[in-house]
């Protein structure tokens, strides 16, 4: 995958961050997933949730970096989603990688602040995304 070219206005409200770091974000999203996989063993679910939903961000802000300096500073995470669709427009990689931050996201609340817990089918789902989307944002910041 092929790194866009810098977006110079986006509707959504970015923090510029020198394309070098990208490899940061990187790293912190694949911390995180590790760390959700080794919670999967101890079946603690709904922090494999949120290791994951934390894996899919970093992996986010690690692509948009490395195609155009810059990452989301919205109020809102779902602001990423919109990022995404922005920076890599046209892109069906780029489409179901937004997709998949929206899934995860929309999962974050409940796993951060509401009394139900998750199950293994909703870990093994949120797992999944973020190896998804840890894996895009290896490509994107390939080049």
């Amino acid at each position: 995958m092929v790194p866009r070219e810098r977006a110079r206005r986006t509707s959504v409200p970015t923090r510029m961050v020198a394309p070098t770091q990208a490899v940061n974000y990187l790293r912190k999203a694949e911390d995180h997933l590790a760390a959700a996989v080794e919670t999967m063993t101890a079946e603690r679910w709904s922090t494999v949730v949120l290791l994951a939903v934390h894996a899919a961000i970093s992996a986010v802000d690690a692509s948009c970096v490395a195609s155009a300096g810059m990452r989301g500073a919205g109020p809102t995470h779902m602001d990423q989603v919109r990022l995404i669709r922005q920076l890599f427009a046209g892109d069906p990689e780029a489409r179901k990688a937004s997709d998949l931050l929206a899934a995860l996201l929309d999962r974050k609340n409940t796993a951060e602040y509401e009394a139900r817990l998750f199950q293994r089918a909703g870990a093994e789902t949120a797992l999944k995304h973020a190896e998804r989307l840890v894996n895009w944002a290896r490509q994107v910041c390939r080049g």
